[in-house]
This record gives structure tokens, sequence and C-alpha cells, in this order.
């Protein structure tokens, strides 16, 4: 993917990195993609075909990391990030920036792309973000709940860790990770400070996709852009929660505005099968964005 690598610094002074792909002449509209848990601006195979394809379509499309890039980054001076680290609200002033370089490049219509847990920041960005009505259209791609899955985590294993948490926090050692270094979904370490902004009853996540509770998507049902919404048919690699046909019809009938599709013989990271994603992304914008 060729494009020109970027920083931008946050408000609160965390540097984060991403790589730009425009066209030759200036556009109005550009793609912004948020990544998952510790992924990054160039992680994914479908990044590329998504930025040939916004070229071919007069956009720009921005790949960026946010600070759940990684997975600890703990220094003295600087602002600790990576998954086990972030906290949730925290995505706001991440998206923000981005938002505010774009627009400093002369772009006036965001459409906020997400994979896995950047679905859900973006999700919760539309409802609390600054430029929130800078969005034009909102792109969901293996979408998920966090809550969810580190509920069935903890069913499966018989315990959580609130206990542990809670004392190290207590102790003013809340960035120290839990002794289960897969205790984040069962898949990652995580960090006593993390867990408890996460996973207590204030979370803001819990607000974003609650797929496991089968209905009430509040702050999905007040998107007022196009939604588009893509997933694979890979029960075991997904973290939907309830099955993701279900998830899917969850999507269309709590928000009218939204669609969204199940891309066979494919995972959570749609390897293999970027063509097709590809294909449903530019048909969705042509008939829904670009008019």
């Amino acid at each position: 993917m060729e494009g020109k690598l970027i920083t931008v610094k946050t408000s609160d002074n965390l540097h984060l990195s991403g790589l730009l792909v425009e066209p030759k002449v200036q556009a109005t509209n550009i793609i912004i993609n948020i990544h998952g848990t510790s992924g990054n601006f160039y992680w994914n195979d479908f990044y590329e075909p998504i930025s040939k394809m916004a070229l071919d379509l007069g956009l720009g499309f921005l790949s960026t990391n946010n600070r759940g890039s990684g997975v600890y980054e703990l220094e003295a001076g600087t602002i600790p990030n990576g998954a086990s680290l972030e906290k949730f609200e925290d995505c706001l002033i991440d998206i923000d920036a981005w938002i505010e370089f774009c627009l400093g490049k002369g772009y006036k219509n965001i459409i906020l792309e997400g994979h896995s847990f950047g679905t859900e920041k973006n999700v919760y960005y539309m409802t609390k973000g600054k430029y929130k009505d800078k969005i034009k259209a909102v792109i969901l791609l293996g979408f998920s709940d966090t809550i969810g899955t580190q509920q069935k985590y903890e069913n499966k294993i018989g315990k959580n860790y609130f206990d542990e948490a809670t004392k190290l926090v207590n102790e003013n050692r809340g960035t120290e990770l839990l002794s289960d270094l897969t205790s984040l979904c069962g898949e990652l370490p995580i960090s006593a400070q993390t867990y408890l902004n996460f996973f207590s009853e204030k979370s803001e996540i819990k607000f974003a996709l609650p797929f496991g509770k089968g209905k009430g998507l509040v702050s999905f049902q007040n998107i007022k852009v196009p939604v588009l919404g893509v997933i694979s048919d890979n029960e075991s690699g997904e973290y939907t929660i309830i099955p993701i046909k279900d998830a899917i019809e969850l999507l269309k009938s709590e928000n009218k505005l939204a669609e969204a599709y199940q891309i066979e013989d494919s995972n959570h990271g749609f390897e293999g099968k970027e063509t097709k994603l590809v294909e449903i992304i530019a048909d969705f914008l042509k008939r829904r964005v670009l008019i």
C-alpha cells in the first residue's frame, strides 16, 4: 500500500502514526480506519485493497493507529498505551485527532470504518464524539461485543478478576498486569486499571455493541447516517456472542439505516476474501454515500 506516513498528536499528547493514501485531485470524502484490539495501521491484508478501492472512487483513505495498538507500552513521561493499558473512552480523543487532521487537509466528510474492537469505538464515537456531525457513513467490519466476550470467557473459567484488579488499583499498581496473561477475553493480558475501566458497572463499552443482550443497542439505534456491517461466517472466530446471523438481523432491526452482510468461508480478518469485502463496501458507498 503506497501512501504517506504521518503522525498526529492527541489532546493528551500521545503521538499516533498512520498511513494516508490520497487521489491526485483533492477529495471531499475520506475513509478513516480504526483498528481492533492490539492492531495497527498496516497489519490487516484488507487495508491495501480498500485503499485502492478508495482511490478508484475518488476518496482518500487513512489507516490509523490508536492508543490500543500493540499490547503494553509503559514508559516514564508518556501516556500508557497498548491494548492492556488503554481506557475505552479515550478512543474519543484518538478519533478526534485523526478527524482534525483530515479536516485540516481539506476533507469535508468522514467515512468512519472500524474493525473488531474498532467497531465498538466507532459506534461509541457516534454518540459522544466531538466531530460526529462530520461523519457521513459508518462501516463496521467484524463487529464485536467485548463485554459479552469477556463474560463468556469468565463463565468458562469460573471466575472474574475484580478482586485482584481492585486490590492492585488501591495499591497504586493499576498499570500492573493481572496474573492470568490471557485475562482479556482469553486472548491477551490486561492491566488492573484497564480491566476495571472495561468491565466495571460504569464501563462505557457496554453502550457500544452489546449483542449478548439480544436487543437494545441504544447507541447503535441513534446513528443517523448509513451504516454497513460486514462479518465472516466463522462462529468460533467472531465475537458477536449470539449466532452471527442473529447479530446481522439485530443490526438491521435496531437501525433502519443499517445493512449487513456475511462473507462465506471467511474469518475475522477476511483473509483470502478481500475482493468480496471490497465489492460489498464499494457497492454500499456508491449506493448510499457518494450520491
